[in-house]
């Protein structure tokens, strides 16, 4: 595919997903790899396309070898009126969620995370806005979590909970409307690591006695291995993506839906160490009133992935 001709019809000018139609379409068939874009009607407002665009007048014939492709089409749906739009904004998230994605994201998560993305795409808010809130909140919970105390700790878990979900919509409104950033990337996964683990040694502290110190070893070590994790990740592809790192038993794996296919056992136990669903066990210890289990949680997941990462590292030495 090197030219794309966008016909003209209504629809394109309508807004989706806090994007116009015309706009999503350009960005979609430049992602597929159209070189060009001709599109039928007046210019429509938009920020910088990744590809040269040209609008020409109502009438104008496609030239010669250009693929025609409908302007109003998003995710399967044509877009007509307000009850079209509605369809196809709902149709367009549910392609937004990660196709590797944990099973508490996969089954609960989602089912608020993508509304609130939905509400959020009509506003100004980055996705950057919604990681910084969600830190906040994050940062909230291991506050309240600090005050020990049934109410103040199941708070402190409903607070969490809610800081996973939004986790969540920054990145499915970084999908929406197209704006990825290395940065976004990086601060998404460091505020992860972060919140979690200074909720481990707020929980601690919160209870008491020896609790804080086993939070704080468990913190220590969790973070130990996401040095290492980001240090390999930066070295190989210049990113933070957490999700392209690979165990030594997985370095012939390349995508990560191969790495998380559900189809394989290991995949199902490797997802208690996931955050959506240890976040998920810590919400429902706090609300329950065994914050107990939060500390010994995250005890067993950084037990587990020191292991690993020792493991790791004497194959490597082994090898070389």
């Amino acid at each position: 595919m090197s030219v794309v001709f966008l016909d003209d019809r209504p629809g394109a000018r309508m807004i989706v997903g806090g994007l116009t139609v015309l706009e999503r379409r350009i960005r979609e068939v430049a992602k597929a790899g159209a070189t060009r874009v001709i599109a039928v009607g007046e210019p429509v407002a938009m920020r910088p396309m990744p590809v040269p665009v040209e609008y020409v007048p109502a009438g104008t014939p496609p030239p010669d070898g250009a693929d025609v492709q409908p302007s109003d089409e998003i995710a399967g749906v044509r877009v007509i009126d307000d009850a079209t739009r509605h369809q196809a904004e709902w149709a367009l998230l549910r392609r937004m969620n990660k196709s590797h994605e944990g099973p508490v994201d996969a089954l609960i998560n989602w089912r608020f995370s993508m509304r609130i993305t939905r509400q959020l795409a009509k506003t100004r808010f980055t996705p950057n806005h919604v990681t910084i809130v969600a830190i906040l909140i994050g940062l909230c919970a291991s506050w309240m979590a600090t005050r020990g105390g049934y109410g103040f700790l199941a708070i402190a878990g409903v607070l969490l909970q809610l800081n996973c979900i939004l986790d969540s919509c920054d990145g499915e409104l970084a999908r929406l409307r197209f704006q990825y950033s290395k940065f976004g990337q990086w601060l998404d996964n460091v505020a992860d690591d972060l919140v979690d683990n200074l909720f481990l040694i707020a929980v601690g502290i919160g209870l008491g006695g020896i609790w804080p110190w086993l939070g704080l070893g468990a913190a220590c070590g969790r973070w130990f291995v996401v040095l290492y994790t980001y240090l390999d990740v930066y070295r190989r592809t210049g990113t933070g993506d957490v999700f392209a790192f690979r165990w030594f038993f997985e370095r012939g794996v390349a995508s990560a839906d191969a790495v998380y296919d559900p189809k394989k056992l290991s995949t199902w136990l490797r997802s208690f160490g996931r955050r959506d669903t240890f976040v998920f066990v810590w919400f429902l210890a706090c609300v329950a009133g065994f914050p107990y289990w939060v500390i010994g949680h995250g005890l067993l997941i950084a037990a587990v992935q020191v292991a690993l990462f020792f493991l790791h590292v004497t194959v490597y030495r082994e090898k070389s």
